[in-house]
């Protein structure tokens, strides 16, 4: 006799991406019957292990900036609660996705790790720095990092500054991370 699904023990930890889990396949294209039961890996329910973090803002001046996760119309010279983004789990950056209201002439997209809440955007070292060499209107410019450099460990700081040669006005942003 077979065993219940709801007879089984449950899970204690976090499964691991080798784990099996039971799914019924309702739409089989394999020319298997519709409705049956197979097993699945927890690596296929999320097959990239990828995720983004979104943000803009206004970007004034052609100082080094740190760009707000949400949409602010004011510069960010800190590293704080609205230009850094805490880090859920293990990830390292891949790529930067930037487009922006104004031509910024060569444009620097650098990865941060701030320290403290309120550091100041000079007192941050980038791990790294891509340089679009004409950020235009209205043109969408990816800028990748993905190496050991930009990886981040769960609760690090993550934060992005951008240094144009002029005023973006307007950033979006859309930043892709890996979990590691």
């Amino acid at each position: 006799m077979a065993t219940k699904l709801t007879d089984l023990t449950e899970l204690a930890d976090t499964p691991a991406t080798d784990d099996f889990m039971h799914i019924v396949d309702v739409n089989d294209t394999t020319g298997g019957a519709a409705g049956t039961s197979k097993k699945i890996t927890v690596a296929r329910l999320n097959p990239d292990n990828h995720f983004v973090f979104n943000g803009g803002g206004y970007i004034s001046t052609t100082a080094d900036q740190a760009v707000t996760w949400g949409m602010s119309t004011g510069d960010g010279g800190f590293f704080n609660y609205l230009t850094t983004a805490l880090i859920p789990i293990g990830c390292r950056v891949v790529n930067v996705i930037t487009q922006s209201q104004g031509s910024g002439g060569s444009t620097d997209i650098n990865i941060h790790k701030p320290t403290a809440y309120n550091q100041s955007v000079i007192s941050s070292t980038p791990l790294g720095t891509v340089n679009v060499p004409a950020h235009d209107l209205g043109v969408v410019y990816t800028s990748t990092f993905d190496s050991a450099t930009y990886d981040f460990a769960a609760g690090d700081r993550l934060g992005v500054t951008v240094d144009s040669t002029a005023n973006l006005l307007g950033l979006s942003l859309t930043i892709l991370l890996k979990k590691i």
